[in-house]
């Protein structure tokens, strides 16, 4: 990782923590994180917002966004601040779900000299025709903008607030610079869809070949000596389902899959030839379990 980003020299690894003044004290890493690090969610780093509290309390010292909204700054200085920052973790030693993806992002400006909006844009979307997927929304596409809702204490539905975890949920009609590898876009069913579908192709959809065969097996295949939630395993990018997982959901093993903060969840069955996706547009939710109804639906109408 130094190789690209030199902040990431010398890594340390968290020690200590005193809730009381948020210091802390540090071992040093065994050794630097990788690019598979990353890709796997191994990599040490954990999260704003949603990580724990420890780090949540050191990355906020530092401002160092989730990228969700309109972050301050640029993607390049934020994750050289993050690189000097401790992990929660040996690299490699365990799971956490981290900013890996928003380094990803930021190691693609670095290398191809372009942002990553314009990469995507140049290698992915615009190939895939994925046309209303967008880090800065068209303003012919504004009043196509999903409302985005949460619950009060009593679990009720309401709108989601300009101050609620600090992101406007207009950001992605605001013309930003600070385009995070794990967070931001905005897109729709149908076109999060094609990516699957390009995903479950192979690498290939309306005979263009984006990605090679052997890296969507790699993406596919369990990349961790253990469950990194009980029951199933992690590809580069995607929980797999692994024959534990299996035994009980409907999922078939081999099954991929993730989720989104407000309440997107999405997988591909390839043993089924399934691609299925529920967008609820709502955090937190109470009643998630739609979610299990709408996966048990889908497989039991299979004949």
């Amino acid at each position: 990782m130094s190789k690209y980003i030199p902040e990431f020299t010398h890594q340390t690894v968290l020690d200590k923590f005193n809730a009381a003044d948020t210091t802390y004290t540090t071992v040093p890493a065994k050794r630097d994180i990788t690019i598979k690090d990353l890709l796997t969610h191994t990599s040490g780093l954990d999260y704003p917002l949603i990580g724990s509290n420890e780090i949540r309390a050191i990355y906020a010292k530092s401002s160092i966004p989730s990228g969700l909204g309109v972050p301050d700054g640029e993607l390049l200085d934020k994750m050289k601040a993050l690189g000097k920052l401790p992990l929660v973790h040996q690299p490699g030693e365990q799971w956490t779900y981290g900013l890996n993806t928003d380094l990803l992002g930021c190691i693609i400006e670095v290398i191809s000299g372009m942002s990553l909006q314009d990469f995507l844009r140049k290698n992915l979307l615009g190939p895939l025709g994925m046309n209303d997927t967008w880090f800065n929304l068209p303003k012919d596409k504004f009043d196509r903008l999903a409302t985005v809702y949460t619950e009060d204490s009593l679990q009720h539905v309401i709108l989601w607030g300009n101050d609620n975890f600090g992101i406007d949920p207009d950001y992605p009609k605001y013309n930003k610079h600070y385009f995070s590898g794990g967070a931001g876009l905005s897109s729709t069913a149908y076109d999060y869809a094609i990516f699957l579908q390009m995903i479950m192709n192979g690498g290939a959809y309306n005979d263009k070949q984006i990605l090679s065969r052997r890296v969507v097996g790699m993406m596919l295949h369990p990349q961790l000596d253990s469950s990194f939630n009980g029951k199933n395993n992690f590809g580069l990018g995607f929980e797999i389902v692994s024959d534990k997982g299996a035994a009980d959901e409907p999922r078939n093993e081999g099954s991929f899959g993730w989720g989104g903060f407000f309440g997107t969840t999405y997988w591909g069955d390839p043993k089924e030839h399934l691609i299925c996706l529920l967008m609820t547009q709502q955090t937190p939710d109470s009643h998630g379990e739609i979610e299990v109804k709408f996966e048990q639906l889908v497989y039991a109408s299979l004949k």
